[in-house]
């Protein structure tokens, strides 16, 4: 099914699930985190294998990245310096997922940062003659 806006243009529809390098990921690195822990003397140890497909209720709280990263080079980044989409010039997106990775802290700050960035960018450069505003 294609899912349409009020004028019949198609929605963007992003999907996501763990990929088998996730999977194996989780699967080697649970049992050294266990094995840590332990060793570290903790009175409960409680170890949750990551099963079936992603679920964001669990991940609510974890600052998910990635997806629309920002860079320099369009081959690699779906996003320029402005959060500005490669493809679409009037498309800007604002979020983690302008991250590569995880920093390991909460990237709210600069999320926000960004999108101050990006709007000041919109206002002062591509309002004026809408187009890409970094050249690939």
């Amino acid at each position: 099914m294609t899912y349409t806006d009020r004028h019949g243009r198609p929605l963007l529809r992003m999907t996501y699930d763990f990929t088998i390098n996730d999977r194996r990921l989780t699967a080697h690195i649970t049992p050294v985190a266990e094995e840590i822990a332990r060793g570290m003397g903790g009175r409960e140890v409680n170890v949750a294998e990551r099963k079936g497909s992603y679920d964001s209720m669990p991940y609510q709280t974890t600052h998910n990245t990635g997806g629309t990263i920002m860079g320099t080079d369009p081959q690699t980044s779906v996003c320029n310096r402005y959060c500005q989409s490669w493809d679409l010039h009037n498309l800007f997106v604002a979020g983690a997922g302008l991250f590569p990775q995880n920093a390991g802290y909460n990237p709210t700050g600069t999320v926000a940062a960004l999108a101050y960035w990006s709007v000041a960018a919109i206002i002062d450069q591509y309002m004026a003659d809408p187009g890409p505003l970094v050249q690939a």
